[in-house]
Parts: C-alpha cells; structure tokens; sequence
C-alpha cells in the first residue's frame, strides 16, 4: 500500500569539489578579494602550479562532524521566536483595531442617542414656548373682555346723552310756550280793534281752552318727562354707586396686586438664593461626581457604587432642571403681576375720568334746572299781563262778565302760583338731591372743595352755556352717530368675541393633544435613558476587559525584555564571529604559505564559503535585529501613549478609549527604576556591544503623567 522508505537516513553529499572543478586562474572567484590581503597567494612558489591535484586531495569517505558547517540552531530559534512575537503582535493589532471599530460604532451611536434627546429637549422647549405664547393670547382675551366692559360703560354714558336729549325736549315744551305767548300778542292786537271785540273774545275764550288743554297736555308731558328724569336720576345715582363700587374694589385689588407683588419679589429673591445656593451645590456634587468618575475610569469601582452615583447625577440633574423650571415660572409670575398692577393703574385712571364726567353731568342738570326756572318766571308775568288787559277790556265792554274774568284771572293766578310752587318745590328737590348726590361723591372721593370751585365757575359761564348750546346740539348729533357706529362695532366685537372662543377652545384641544405628545416623548425618552444606561454598562464592561488586555500587555513586555536579551546575546555572537573571521584570516593566510595548490584551493574555496555564508548571516541577523528594534520602538511608544495622557494632539491614536485624568503612579516608579537599573547593569556586564540594546531598554519606563488639572469635568466630557 505504501512504499517501502529507507531505513536509514541519507548520508549527506560531500561539500569538497570533484577533481577540474575549479580553476585557479579564473579571475572571477578573485573579484571579490581586490587589495586583499590573499592577493599575494605565490610567495613561496614562482612556478606555475600544477592542474593535477595531489595526493590526499579528494576525501572518499562522508564527511565527519568536524568537517560540517557550523549550526543555525541559535539563528533558527530566535528567528522562529521572532516569527512568533510578530505574529501574536499582529494578532493583538488586529483586536485592537475591531475594538476600535466597535467601540467608534457605540460612540456614535451613542452620539445619535444624544441628539435625538437633545432635539426632544428642544421641542419641549419650544412647546412651553407655545403655551407661554397661548398664556399671552388668553391675557389679550382677558384685555378684550375689559374692554367689553368699557363698552358698557360707554352705554352708561350714552344713557346720559339720553337724559340731555330729555332735557332737549323740556326746552322744546319751553319753546312750545313762547309760541303761546306770540298768539296772546296776537290777541292783545285784535282785542285793539273795536269792531271785532266779541269775536276777539270768543276766539280768546277758545284760545284760552286750547291753552288749557295745551297746558294740560303739557303738564302732562311734564309730569313724564319728571318721571323720566327721576328714573334717569336714580340710574345715574345706582351708575355712580356702581362705578364707586367698582373704584373701592379696583383699590382693594391694587393694594392686594401690591402686596402681592411684593410677597411675590420677596419670593422671588429667596428662591434666587436657594437657587444660587442649589445651583453650588450642584457644581460642587458634579465635580466631586466627576472625580469619583475619573478615579472609578483609572481604578476597578464596585457596580453597585457606580450605579449610586449615576442615579445620584441624574437627580440631581433633574433637580437642577425643576429648579430652572420654577425660576423660569417665578419671572413669568412676576412678569404678569407687573402686567396686572399696569392694568389696575389703567382702570383707575379710567374711573377717574368717569367720576369726572359724572360731576360735570351733575353740574350740567343744576344749570339746566336754574334755566328752567328762569323760563317759567317769563311766561308767567306775560299771563299776567294779558290777563289784566282783558280784564279791563271786560270791565269796559261788559259787566256782566268781570266776575267770570276775575274767577278766570283768579283761577288762572292760583294756577301759576301751583305751577310755580310746584315748580320751584321740585326744583328744590332736585337741587337738594343733586346737592346730596354731589356732597356724597365729594365725601367719597375727599374732593369737596374742587367741587364747589367748579359750582362757582360754572355759575360764572352760565352765559357762556347758552351760546354753547348749538355746539352742545352739534356734539349730540354727533354723539348719535358715534352711538351707530359703537353699536355696530360692539356687533362687530361680539362676532369676533365668539370667534376668539372657538379659537380658544380649538386651543384647549390643540393643548391637551400636545400635553399627550409631551407625555409619550417622556416615555420615548425614559426609553432612551434606559438604553444609555444599558450602553455604558457593556461600555463598563468592555473598559475592564481593555484593562484586563493591558495587563495582559505586560506579559508582552516581558517578552520584549527577553527579545532584547536575545538581541545582545546575537550581538555578543556577532562579535564572537568577528574575531573567529579575523583568527580564519590568520589561518587563511597560513594556508596559503602551504606548497600544495590543489589542497590550498580546496581550503580556500571552502573557508570563502564560510566566510560568505556567516556575512549573509550577519547581514539577516542585523536586519532583522532593527526590524524588531524598530516594532519594539512603536510598540512601546503605543504603549507609553495608552498609559499616560501627556500625549500630543498631533500623535494621539484615533481610539475612542476615553482619558480620564488621574493621580500619578507613584508607588510604581521606584519599581520600574530599580528594573530599569538592573537591565542597565545587566547590559553593561555583557559588553561594549550592547550599548545600543541598553539605551533602547531605558525606554521602557513609563512617560510621566501630568497632574490633575484644577477645573471640574462636566459629565459631557466624562460620556
């Protein structure tokens, strides 16, 4: 089935050359050795040298250990050695770089993680913007609905136009009686025609039923138009009570919405100082959370602890983001209470000019009621007058009929002393109740003596009323016409009143739908920190198996050190096989004072093999030897820059390890020191050859780390 092998090994082919396999005068094999020392191989021998090898020039038999090249057992070893360091140091680059890769790839997905919060963070904000903004748009409304208010007042106010177009109306009837008077002189004109005395008569005599039905009617007009003017009165006395009313409560909500105010700033002051307060708290917590981190990151901390202190941070966190909240609600309250007191200050500067506008109403119907009187006192004194003339007139043309004319001018007396008693008894009332009326509204508002000041001016421009009046008439018309349009505005107002409420609840709604928008971002972002949490716990996890790893690199220190050791050992070899080449070149140079040129060839062919094959040795082995000096040099700079954190910005390795400053190792010098003492003493009782190795072994020591810095670590730079 198989073939039958040898039984025993192979003997090896012999290194000597047959015989004619070299030719002595071949200048090739000599190209190599030009201002040698072998040049000069004839000394002895001036005659040609024979091509015919001698005796004992070819060995029959195999070669003997003595005659076999030296060994590359030591050569091989260390090259395998070598092989192998490379391999693991490639093995161990290759896991670093998909470290690397995964940790980048966790980084940035954490980053993703942080933006996507960050940018829930921002539409919070912006919807409390939003609610701030629906909180103004409600103030407005509250502003329109004052305003609605001020409306109605100013139907108060149109109320009052109608009481002076009432009043209009009595200085119609006043006029209707100037017109009776122009028919009396009428009269008293045909009375002076004789001739027609009797039918002047009668037609006074209608005249004079007419009059008293007019009379009658007028007197009746009177009576409503009193009755409307008392109405008016009392709804002018409930108005001034009402606005009084209004004025004590307006008071009272100003001195509340000050005291208020400064419950409100004295609040506002201690919660600032509790917040200050808070707020140092916070940095001096966060710092000390920060450096509880940095000595968890650069020494192994319980998990237990760790995840204390993070759910510490993170109330605290939320604390300090409560405590903003309130600050913030604090200004908003402030800001609104400074909005309130400016209203409050409008709406008494606005009652104001209505209790200003009252008493001028009253002043106005006191000058009405003294022209009133002056007006009646006229007509009468006409009636008297006619009433004399005919009475003399009767007594002249008919007896018979003085003692009707006497009841007449009787009655009609007593008539016009009723009417002026009656009269002057109402206006007195009237005089009297607008005098309490204006002492009371005097009383009230601590105002009597500008009262009375402005009762004696007006007294003074009486006359100036009466050419005032056509003016007082235009300004009605014109008061009507802003009437029409205030009530179409208030139909206006109305209709945009009912729209603000449809938007208002279309608001609500829009608000409950963003408070259940704002409620799931909550659980997304519960969600998130969950999965953060989750995140450093295997980042946790993958910084103890980096430390394990780098604990695992002083092993790989170690065989550094021992490669280093080889190196000198190559180095001590290397010099060994100089002086073994210069004591072959003595040897050499005895060999070729030998007389037998076929033996001498022989020597010479094989000694220049050697010297060739332990020159392409040393060339392999320097080269190879600064090769690993080389890979040792960046492996312990990589090392130096993952220890320390004194590296350069422009040499730092793109990993995604976090440096996280911390104590220096102090109790670890003195150690590597002493290790570094010892290899620098080892080195120098090797030799003058291993200088170079000596000087590359000093560098093993760590780089000196630089202290921890003053400022506190923010738990941005710590993630």
């Amino acid at each position: 089935m198989f073939s039958r092998g040898s039984r025993f090994p192979a003997a090896k082919a012999s290194e000597v050359p047959g015989p004619g396999a070299y030719d002595p005068q071949d200048p090739e094999y000599d190209a190599y050795k030009r201002g040698a020392f072998l040049e000069a191989t004839n000394r002895f021998n001036k005659d040609k040298p024979s091509d015919v090898p001698g005796p004992g020039a070819y060995d029959t038999e195999p070669p003997k250990g003595q005659n076999r090249p030296p060994t590359r057992t030591s050569n091989t070893t260390s090259t395998d050695r070598l092989a192998i360091l490379q391999r693991k140091l490639e093995e161990l680059e290759r896991i670093h770089v998909e470290e690397k890769k995964t940790h980048h790839l966790e980084q940035e997905r954490l980053k993703l993680e942080l933006s996507r919060a960050q940018r829930t963070a921002a539409e919070q904000s912006e919807r409390c913007d939003k609610l701030k903004k629906q909180n103004d748009a409600l103030d407005s409304r509250v502003q329109e609905l004052k305003k609605t208010s001020a409306t109605e007042q100013a139907e108060l106010r149109e109320l009052r136009v109608k009481l002076r177009a009432s009043e209009q109306e009595r200085n119609q009837l006043a006029a209707k009686q100037g017109d009776a008077a122009d028919a009396r002189k009428v009269e008293a004109r045909r009375k002076e025609e004789v001739r027609e005395r009797d039918r002047k008569i009668a037609e006074l005599e209608k005249a004079l039923g007419m009059e008293k039905k007019k009379r009658e009617a007028a007197e009746a007009k009177w009576q409503e138009a009193k009755s409307k003017t008392d109405g008016r009165v009392q709804e002018a006395r409930a108005a001034a009570q009402d606005v009084e009313n209004r004025l004590r409560a307006a008071e009272q909500d100003a001195k509340a919405a000050r005291e208020a105010l400064q419950e409100l700033e004295c609040l506002a002051q201690d919660t600032e100082e509790n917040l200050v307060a808070q707020l140092e708290q916070h940095r001096t917590a966060l710092s000390r959370v920060a450096e509880e981190y940095g000595r968890l990151a650069s020494s192994t901390v319980a998990l237990n602890t760790h995840e204390r202190l993070k759910q510490e941070a993170s109330a605290l966190q939320l604390r300090s983001n409560r405590l903003e909240r309130k600050l913030a609600n604090s200004d908003a309250q402030v800001n609104e209470l400074a909005r309130l007191i400016r209203q409050v200050q409008e709406d008494n500067s606005f009652l104001a000019v209505e209790l200003r506008e009252a008493r001028q109403q009253s002043d106005h119907y006191r000058a009405a009621l003294n022209d009133n009187t002056l007006i009646m006192e006229g007509p009468s004194r006409d009636l008297e007058e006619v009433a004399a003339a005919v009475e003399d007139e009767r007594r002249a043309s008919e007896l018979l009929l003085r003692e009707s004319v006497c009841a007449d001018l009787e009655l009609w007396s007593t008539l016009d002393r009723a009417q002026k008693e009656s009269l002057l008894y109402h206006s007195s009332v009237i005089i009297k109740e607008l005098d309490d009326i204006g002492a009371q509204l005097d009383h009230r508002t601590k105002e009597v003596s500008a009262a009375e000041a402005a009762r004696t001016h007006l007294c003074e421009s009486l006359a100036q009323a009466q050419t005032e009046r056509a003016e007082a008439q235009a300004q009605l018309a014109e008061a009507a016409a802003s009437l029409a349009e205030s009530n179409v505005r208030l139909e206006t107002v109305k209709k945009e009143l009912e729209a603000v409420r449809a938007d208002a609840h279309a608001e609500v709604v829009k608000a409950e739908q963003m408070v259940q928008q704002e409620k799931q971002a909550k659980q997304r972002l519960a969600a998130s920190l969950r999965q953060a949490q989750q995140a450093e716990q295997f980042l946790r996890s993958e910084v103890e198996q980096l430390s394990s790893d780098l604990a695992e690199a002083d092993k790989y220190v170690e065989a550094y050190n021992g490669l280093v050791a080889e190196v000198d050992a190559l180095v001590v070899k290397n010099a060994l096989a100089e002086v073994e080449a210069q004591r072959l070149s003595k040897f050499n140079a005895e060999i070729l004072g030998h007389n037998n040129p076929a033996q001498r060839i022989v020597y010479v062919d094989r000694i220049r093999r050697e010297l060739h094959e332990t020159k392409q040795k040393l060339l392999l082995s320097t080269r190879d030897r600064e090769a690993v000096m080389a890979d040792n040099d960046d492996l312990r700079a990589e090392l130096d820059m993952y220890k320390s954190v004194a590296v350069p910005h422009d040499i730092k390795p793109r990993t995604t390890i976090t440096r996280v400053t911390r104590l220096p190792t102090a109790p670890s010098e003195p150690d590597m020191g002493s290790s570094v003492s010892a290899l620098r003493v080892s080195d120098q009782t090797q030799g003058p050859y291993n200088s170079r190795s000596t000087t590359r072994g000093s560098t093993l020591t760590s780089v000196p780390e630089l202290p921890a810095p003053g400022d506190d670590m923010t738990l941005d730079e710590i993630m």
